[in-house]
This record gives C-alpha cells, sequence and structure tokens, in this order.
C-alpha cells in the first residue's frame, strides 16, 4: 500500500512490539489539556510527534509535539467518531495525514483496517464481514463477528478475525467466540483461506489473535487465547505456512472463573534473545506479566511477575500494553499499567524470571491504551490520556540533559 497506517494496537498485525530504542525513564513530561475525556489515541511522526485523540461523544482533537517540548492543538472535530470507536490514522504522501470515518453501517465498537489502495474490510453492524470501496461495497460474507471483533493483516495481506460470536458476545457483555477465520481481500472477492471452529464449550477469548513469527522460519504465526471451563485459560498457536495450519500448540491451562489471560506480543524477550509471548493474566487478585517459550512441541512458562493493573473484565480498551527497547540498553521491555493504574511500568526479563525496571507515573488514572510513537531518529515516545482530561506525553530529553522526569 501506498499510504501507511497507525493503530491502538501499534501495527496491522496486532502485536504490540516497536521498532526503535528509547531513553526511558530519562524522558520529558508533557501534559495537554484535552476538550473531552480521552479514550482513545494514536500517534505518528513526521518533523513532530502528533497524536489523534478520539474523546468521550465522539470527538477528536489532534495533538502536535515539537521536539522541543512545545504542544499545540492542531485540529478539533467534534462527532467525528460513532460512540466509542478506536481510530485509524492513515498517513499519504499526495493527500498528508486523515483519520477514517465509518458510515453508520459499521459496528461502532470496531474499525475498518485498509487491504490495499482502494478497498478496506469492517464489520458491519449485522456481524458480517465487508469489502468496500469509497464507491461503496464490493462483497459481503456473513460470519457472526462479534461487534468489538478487531482485523489484524500479516505481511502477505491475509487478514485474521474471530466469528461465530456467542450470545453474550453479541451482547458485548463478554470477550467470546467460536471461530477464527483467515481471510484475503481478492479480485473485489472476501476469500476464505481457513477456518476453525472450536469443539464443545470451547471458546476464543479476547477481541482478536495476534501475528508473529513464534518459531524463526519467516512466516508469521497466529496467536491466541483458548478458554474452556473449569479448565480455564491456555495459549494457543497456530503455526501458519502463509496457506493453511500446519501445527497447532497449546500452552499451560491456569485459572478458572473470572480470570483473563491477554497475549500481547512476541519478540526477543528471553534473556539470550530468545524469542517469547509476552500475556498478561489477569483475574480479581491482579495482573501478572507472564513470558511463554516455544520448545517445538508446546508452550512453556519461563517467567512471571506480578503488581499490574488487572484490565476491568469485558473492557474493551486491550491496548494498554507495549513492547520494544524504551530504555536503549538492547533489550526489549514489556510496558503495562500499574496497579494504581496512574504509572507506565516496564518489566524485562533476567536470566532466571522478569523484574521491574523503570516506572513513570502519569499524574491521574490512565484512561486510553498506550500510543508510543517511533520519532524520525529512531527514538521513542510515548502519551497516554487520563481521567483529568490531559495528553501525558513522555519525550526523550536532549543527549546533554540526564536528568529524569
Amino acid at each position: 500500500m501506498l499510504d501507511r497506517y497507525f493503530y491502538t494496537y501499534h501495527n496491522p498485525a496486532g502485536d504490540h512490539f516497536l521498532r526503535g530504542r528509547g531513553t526511558f525513564p530519562h524522558v520529558a513530561a508533557i501534559d495537554v489539556a484535552l476538550r473531552g475525556s480521552p479514550l482513545w489515541a494514536v500517534g505518528y511522526a513526521m518533523e513532530t510527534a502528533v497524536w489523534h485523540v478520539a474523546l468521550a461523544g465522539g470527538h477528536l482533537q489532534v495533538i502536535e509535539v515539537t521536539p522541543d517540548g512545545d504542544a499545540r492543538t492542531l485540529a478539533y472535530e467534534a462527532g467525528w467518531f460513532q460512540g466509542a470507536q478506536p481510530p485509524v490514522v492513515g498517513v499519504s504522501m499526495i493527500e498528508g495525514t486523515y483519520v477514517l470515518r465509518s458510515d453508520a453501517s459499521v459496528s461502532p465498537l470496531s474499525h475498518p483496517i485498509p487491504v490495499n489502495d482502494f478497498e478496506a474490510l469492517y464489520i458491519n453492524t449485522a456481524g458480517d464481514l465487508v469489502l468496500g470501496r469509497e464507491e461503496g461495497i464490493v462483497a459481503s460474507l456473513p460470519i457472526l463477528a462479534p461487534p468489538y471483533a478487531r482485523l489484524v493483516m500479516n505481511s502477505r495481506g491475509q487478514v485474521a478475525l474471530y466469528a461465530n460470536a456467542t450470545d453474550r458476545a453479541l451482547r458485548g457483555e463478554r470477550m467470546a467466540a467460536r471461530a477464527l477465520l483467515i481471510v484475503a481481500a481478492r479480485d473485489g472477492q472476501i476469500q476464505i483461506l481457513t477456518r476453525t471452529d472450536l469443539p464443545g464449550v470451547d471458546i476464543y477469548r479476547g477481541i482478536s489473535p495476534f501475528w508473529a513469527d513464534i518459531d524463526g522460519d519467516g512466516i508469521e504465526d497466529l496467536v491466541t487465547t483458548v478458554s474452556r471451563d473449569p479448565l480455564g485459560e491456555r495459549l494457543r498457536i497456530y503455526m501458519w505456512d502463509g496457506a493453511g495450519i500446519r501445527q497447532e500448540v497449546d500452552g499451560p491451562s491456569f485459572g478458572q472463573g473470572e480470570i483473563w489471560r491477554q497475549p500481547f506480543s512476541a519478540g526477543p524477550f528471553g534473556f539470550s534473545g530468545q524469542i517469547e509471548i509476552a500475556s498478561m493474566f489477569m483475574s480479581s487478585a491482579g495482573g501478572v506479566i507472564e513470558f511463554f517459550r516455544y520448545n517445538g512441541d508446546y508452550f512453556q512458562r519461563k517467567a512471571g511477575l506480578q503488581g499490574f493493573s488487572a484490565n476491568i473484565i469485558n473492557a474493551r480498551n486491550l491496548d494498554q500494553t507495549a513492547a520494544g527497547d524504551f530504555n536503549g540498553n538492547g533489550a526489549p521491555e514489556v510496558l503495562a499499567l500499574d496497579a494504581s493504574r496512574r504509572g507506565v511500568a516496564a518489566v524485562e526479563r533476567s536470566a532466571m524470571d522478569a523484574e521491574l525496571v523503570w516506572r513513570l507515573d502519569a499524574g491521574a488514572e490512565i484512561t486510553t491504551n498506550f500510543a508510543p510513537v517511533e520519532l524520525l531518529d529512531g527514538r521513542l515516545a510515548l502519551a497516554v490520556g487520563t481521567e483529568d482530561d490531559r495528553l501525558r506525553v513522555w519525550l526523550p530529553r536532549p543527549a546533554a540533559d540526564n536528568d529524569e522526569a
């Protein structure tokens, strides 16, 4: 595609891993007043860093921050989104920056994803998967998708999503679906590459799977969460060969009842750079960051660290995480909400386990997803929206300034 697109989950594949290196926690903190309660934020970088913030009521506020920390509102649009719809931001060499805007036929809890320069896939209010162009619908497929389902796309342009929603999922009460679809948009048609239906009472939990190369063969695989009462939650990875599923691999099952396991990234988290899956395990007792490693036959839990916020059960914002080399030491960290929900905490793998390496306070409860940005010089910035109607931005400090934020 000619244009680049930016999402609340950082990249089209749904993996929350970022390139670049940061200087965290040695960063400057900048606060920008917002004209409402922030729900979502999406950032990108050109000469400056820009964040598009979705506010309660569907309003949009666009914030620009210069490398020197000067901040201003570039634009404000009332009623831009349907309800709490997450934004997708496009950057075009011809048209400049734009935010995808949906009509009333699109599910207000999801958003379209562009699949080429002229077409986008989306979930409509009836749960159909739709291929559309600016002039109208090209093709549709009835799949009974959950209204909040996100579509994630790998580097081959293949799209994965959950379908066959449970009755409770259709009412927005529980993140649950019984089928996993992988599709491609070709020649004006939606082609189903594979469909996996879970047996019995098994369900997929969460808003979407994500794509990541787990076994190092150069082809992205699909990471999911499967639940079966009373056995609890477990990771399930579908090893993908580009045309079909060649292997299905499970991790251990943990917990039962009102618990949640959310895998959100895969990268070289292991102490010696081994590929591991980072996951948040959440229950009424709190959140635990976990790391799992594939050994050729199954996934083994290698490390875990307690003390993080448990996402509100059934909350649709599952993007309050990120991963990457935020402190610039050559090893990636995993970012998550701390137990107070006011701070961003960074976890790094040690030789035997995992440890907290830095934390930054936002000054109030964080209400949006994490919105990191890779700046033009390759350094990382991060923004979050807060309950007191601010956008808190952390930017790299000048090299000569070593003071902590």
